[in-house]
């Protein structure tokens, strides 16, 4: 698929979102996660297709020279590197500050838990509308003369393009940084640890990972651009101060 068309197809998908959300109205909190369509943003605003590109075509020499990587990352992998990576299977706030030294502490500060989770769900919704248009093979399904052997436990399903790990991450240390500018460059080393969990497991190949990255910081950028999550942010800007004892 040519990226012009890539392009119109997402268009395409936020508009049916929208429609729906006009049919069904607003989400309660108990269906935050459920909830088919955006909340925040408008999708047809956000051109994701030309935020991300599209990946190396399969069999180029970037695709196979990515594979390569991916094959000797897996393969110096130890024991503690891969348990930290399945630490980070789960794509929660609480995984992605559990590899941080924050004092952050699991089930406290509920409009924290929230206001993040929300703004996972809308990020959600927007890849959901660019992993209907790419099919890219992960590299542990990838045959070759050396396999890459994927971490233990659940196996991802679905395209591998581009990461939600990875937008995820980005996601949260955006927003966690407009909030508390001093942990920012703590937030980035997170971030690139958490990403490369998917590295070591063989999930992913990089450029999912660069590509996940810029839809998380485009859409937390949107998301604080857009006036009512703004002020909803606003509002409990002091209570995510406190969850991580920022002064």
């Amino acid at each position: 698929m040519s990226a012009a068309r890539f392009r119109q197809a997402l268009v395409r998908n936020a508009l049916a979102g929208l429609g729906l959300a006009l049919g069904l109205g607003l989400a309660t909190p108990g269906l935050a996660q459920q909830r088919p369509y955006l909340l925040w943003l408008d999708g047809a605003k956000l051109d994701i297709a030309h935020i991300i590109g599209l990946p190396p075509a399969q069999n180029s020499p970037e695709a196979k020279a990515e594979f390569e990587q991916v094959q000797q990352i897996v393969l110096n992998r130890t024991p503690e590197r891969e348990k930290e990576a399945i630490a980070d299977q789960r794509v929660a706030l609480v995984n992605f500050l559990n590899g941080m030294d924050t004092g952050y502490v699991d089930n406290t500060h509920r409009e924290v838990r929230l206001l993040f989770r929300e703004a996972q769900v809308e990020l959600s919704i927007l890849l959901k509308s660019v992993h209907r248009l790419t099919n890219r093979t992960r590299p542990f399904q990838l045959w070759a003369k050396v396999r890459v052997k994927p971490c233990p436990g659940a196996r991802p399903e679905g395209t591998s393009f581009p990461s939600a790990h990875a937008a995820t991450a980005a996601l949260y240390a955006e927003l966690l940084k407009a909030a508390i500018p001093e942990m920012g460059d703590k937030l980035e080393e997170r971030v690139k640890s958490y990403d490369e969990s998917r590295l070591v497991c063989g999930f992913h190949f990089p450029s999912d990972l660069t590509a996940g990255d810029k839809v998380g910081r485009a859409v937390a950028k949107a998301l604080l651009a857009e006036r009512a999550f703004k002020a909803r942010f606003d509002e409990t800007l002091p209570e995510i101060r406190r969850a991580f004892a920022a002064r």
